[in-house]
């Protein structure tokens, strides 16, 4: 081969990284705006919260129930319908329109001071929020199955994302004391039309994406909502995962302020910046997902982050170590789930169910989430005491730690998630090559998505 042919080959070898990076970009770019948002009461605080609209505890609970609420059927027929009628572009769209109509309708109850128009604009946020969050996993997803980098792009999500979490609650802060709440509110609406035009152009690049690898583009393989009824059971053991991790995160957070200045009688600058701490240290994920994609094991990852939630939520409500401690801690058990977790899911369901079975998953986090956050913020309003939440968090997470720790022990047999990441992206490559089985009038209806053991016999041909 001549020098002329290998600079060719580094070229398109080089494009070919640049227009899938640009991608993940605009992957990234577009839920920016809803994770900035999605945590503007908690930045605000309760306590000026409360005072603005004048209601108690439980009614500011409201503003996190009525979107995680709708989302505990919503968001799985959202990802049902892009596997089966929007599609993954309109979809994106569409749910996107949701998130920044949600939020401008906020805007104006935070200028006009109604809280049933709160209540209405985050309902419409909800309606769009979670759905847009599985719609980006299904782009991740679809942009790199079966790479050696797909680890690292959910990861690389998770950090961007993430940030506008962080950002959150130091600029809404700021706004907020130096321009008062209204402007605070308006800006992440600024930050949800930043994403909308994030999407726009990522809709064009995914039609460039269909074109320069039609080999991507899918067999006509019909998609019913009983395809659940087939799901591996491991798929649903990491479901259940999802909601024993999330809830001692999201719910956390969305006390933590207050939560913070009086376990620990900080300011409430100190207490905005400690409960930003784990978005930030989540920022760094993608050298987490850098590492999995080149040791794989990714069940033992997950444990690992069991665990560090477990000891962050003990030290937070029953010792006096530094809350920096265990904040830190909180955001690397973050990083390192959602960098080992949500790829899990493409070794298992293949390429044209994923937006389902990402649906699925964000109904069953959604609903935790919002019975939980009901929860806890009823037990503070009887007892205003700290100690019974942070156990209701650390048995949550404990309960984490043994699903995963079973799926440790189920693996051991099946041999698809804690192995290798070359063997896991071989898996992935695989089953996507088997969906046509689904065609085969021969499969019971009961029988799982692809004949695993074939699949099996691939990759050890492989």
């Amino acid at each position: 081969m001549s020098i002329r042919d290998c600079l060719n080959i580094d070229r398109k070898e080089l494009n070919e990284y640049a227009f899938r990076y640009f991608g993940l970009l605009m992957i990234c770019i577009m839920t920016f705006g809803s994770y900035y948002i999605y945590d503007i009461p908690s930045a605000l605080t309760q306590a000026t919260v409360d005072e603005w609209y004048g209601i108690n505890k439980i009614q500011f609970a409201l503003l996190y129930s009525v979107y995680n609420f709708p989302n505990t059927v919503i968001v799985f027929f959202g990802g049902f319908f892009i596997d089966t009628i929007f599609g993954l572009k309109l979809g994106s769209l569409l749910f996107c329109t949701l998130v920044l109509a949600g939020q401008v309708i906020f805007s104006f109850s935070a200028s006009y001071k109604l809280f049933w128009m709160a209540l209405l604009g985050r309902t419409i946020f909800g309606l769009g929020g979670e759905s847009l969050s599985v719609a980006q996993s299904t782009f991740c997803a679809t942009w790199f199955n079966g790479r050696s980098d797909l680890n690292f792009a959910f990861s690389v999500t998770l950090g961007f994302s993430r940030i506008g979490s962080a950002v959150n609650f130091q600029v809404t802060d700021h706004l907020s004391t130096r321009y008062g709440v209204p402007t605070a509110v308006w800006f992440g609406a600024i930050c949800c039309a930043i994403s909308f035009a994030g999407t726009i152009v990522l809709c064009f690049a995914e039609m460039a994406r269909a074109k320069r690898d039609p080999k991507v583009v899918v067999k006509n393989d019909p998609v019913s909502i009983k395809d659940v009824t087939k799901f591996p059971r491991t798929v649903w053991i990491i479901f259940a995962v999802v909601v024993f991790f999330y809830v001692p995160l999201f719910v956390y957070v969305s006390i933590a302020p207050t939560f913070l200045q009086t376990r620990f009688n900080v300011s409430k600058g100190v207490a905005d910046t400690l409960t930003s701490i784990p978005y930030y240290t989540a920022a760094p994920s993608p050298v987490i997902g850098f590492l999995i994609d080149r040791f794989g094991r990714n069940l033992t990852w997950m444990t690992g982050s069991m665990i560090l939630m477990v000891t962050a939520h003990t030290i937070l409500g029953f010792t006096m170590v530094s809350p920096y401690v265990g904040m830190i801690m909180m955001g690397f058990s973050y990083a390192i789930m959602a960098a080992s977790l949500w790829p899990t899911i493409p070794v298992l369901i293949p390429g044209i169910r994923l937006g389902t079975a990402y649906g699925l998953a964000f109904a069953f986090q959604n609903a935790a989430v919002a019975l939980s956050g009901l929860a806890v913020n009823a037990i503070l309003q009887k007892t205003n005491n700290y100690h019974y939440t942070e156990g209701f968090f650390i048995a949550f997470a404990a309960v984490g730690l043994a699903l995963v720790i079973l799926m440790v022990f189920i693996d051991l047999k099946e041999q698809k998630l804690n192995i290798p990441a070359a063997a896991m992206k071989e898996h992935i490559r695989i089953l996507n090559k088997k969906t046509d089985l689904l065609e085969d009038s021969s499969i019971n209806e009961r029988s799982p998505l692809v004949d695993q053991q074939d699949v099996d016999e691939d990759v050890d041909s492989n």
